[in-house]
């Protein structure tokens, strides 16, 4: 994806051994919210069918006010 010059995500799912849906794990998260603003509007399955938006799940949004350009 990165290496194709493409940053904008619409919905992921973290999967366990099981395939069921788990949320994703910090790191991931915090990446993904940083290749593209409009990624915090990215939709999550976080259970199977419970679906949440990332910017829900993301800690203190340490990005704003701090002078951070996407």
């Amino acid at each position: 994806m990165l290496k194709h010059g493409e940053h904008r995500i619409k919905a992921f799912v973290a999967v366990d051994s099981e395939g069921n849906a788990v949320p994703p794990c910090g790191r991931c998260r915090e990446l993904i919210s940083q290749l593209s603003k409009e990624n915090l509007e990215a939709v999550v399955e976080v259970e199977n069918d419970t679906f949440i938006l990332l910017k829900e799940i993301l800690p203190y949004y340490w990005k704003i006010n701090r002078g951070r350009e996407w």
